[in-house]
């Protein structure tokens, strides 16, 4: 069931952008004052297309971005900002604090749920706000989420997002043939199966936003503890942890081939440092011609190889008992 889902993502995709052009016919009118900052709001699976946006138009555009992934907000987001809030189940408390807070303060708002009371907020405020398909899981919703949110930034002129749109699907059915097939995986698969954590690394300005949602989909799909952190920041704090390690921990590292010549150097300083200490580094292997391609491929790579690392240890793929436990326990203490 799941692998069916990950083959989804051309689909998703091109829905998401046919729903953002939809949106903007309605509700594009109400945008044409000045838009300064982005915030992109929402927690867990719901959160991750903000930080993949948030790297494209740091690229790309000179408006100021912030994700925001907790209840409340910065005394930065005003009449100028743009927030876009995303709960695919609606009824993410965190998020729905946030939006109760950037309804006081009159910040321009878009809401991006599937339904629950986010979109009922949205319906009694009068707030523009677009229906995210049914997906397996929140974190399956990503393809929607991206291709919605590519498409209002095209619209409103941030990105020439529409065609990367186009040519995320194109990279899709290039390479979904070969990572639906496991063997595609077995190298990492070999290092992995048996751990029960291990890091995922990213690069600021690079690959960060991707290897966190690798992290989320290694711990959820998988069932490990896998723990993101990014570079250079690591270097200057967490490589102590790998001093006088007594089992030799698994390090997954991600980038694309466009980092400055500086960061290259510092991947190189940081492969020969923990190969010295014994660390087992896996480097994920990358495909795609440009800088936009490389960041959609790490993210298929990460579903992909998540998943077959669940099958492997026998975990159920699909299910988060432990998270609808701890929601269970939040509304015990009177957390909506």
């Amino acid at each position: 069931m799941m692998q069916k889902d990950l083959l989804q993502w051309p689909e998703k995709l091109s829905t998401g952008l046919e729903l953002a052009q939809d949106f903007w016919k309605q509700f594009g009118p109400r945008f044409s004052k000045p838009i300064k900052k982005i915030a992109f709001v929402g927690m867990g699976g719901s959160g991750i297309a903000g930080r993949i946006i948030k790297t494209l138009l740091d690229k790309k555009s000179s408006v100021t971005t912030l994700v925001i992934d907790g209840p409340e907000l910065p005394m930065c987001l005003d009449a100028e900002t743009l927030a876009i809030v995303v709960s695919y189940s609606g009824n993410t408390w965190e998020t729905l604090d946030a939006l109760d807070a950037l309804t006081k303060r009159f910040v321009p708002t878009i809401v991006l749920a599937h339904g629950g009371a986010a979109l009922e907020s949205a319906e009694l405020k009068n707030l523009p706000f677009v229906i995210i398909p049914s997906a397996l899981s929140p974190r399956s919703s990503l393809g929607y989420t991206l291709g919605i949110m590519l498409g209002l930034f095209d619209s409103l002129g941030f990105l020439q997002s529409a065609k990367l749109v186009e040519r995320w699907i194109n990279h899709a059915h290039m390479y979904l043939p070969k990572y639906s097939q496991q063997q595609h995986f077995q190298a990492f698969l070999n290092l992995a199966a048996n751990e029960e954590m291990f890091h995922l690394w990213g690069v600021t300005g690079d690959s960060a936003a991707c290897a966190y949602r690798a992290q989320t989909q290694f711990n959820e799909n998988a069932k490990v503890l896998a723990v993101f952190s990014a570079i250079p920041e690591l270097c200057h704090n967490l490589m102590v942890g790998f001093s006088n390690c007594s089992k030799k921990p698994l390090v997954v590292m991600a980038s694309t081939a466009f980092l400055p010549l500086h960061l290259e150097l510092t991947l190189e300083a940081i492969g020969e440092t923990l190969t010295e200490k014994g660390v087992h580094l896996y480097k994920v292997p990358v495909l795609g011609d440009t800088f936009e391609d490389q960041l959609f491929d790490i993210i298929l790579w990460a579903d992909f190889a998540s998943y077959y690392l669940g099958l492997t240890k026998g975990v159920d793929v699909v299910s988060v008992k432990i998270i609808e436990q701890l929601k269970q326990t939040h509304k015990q203490k009177g957390i909506r």
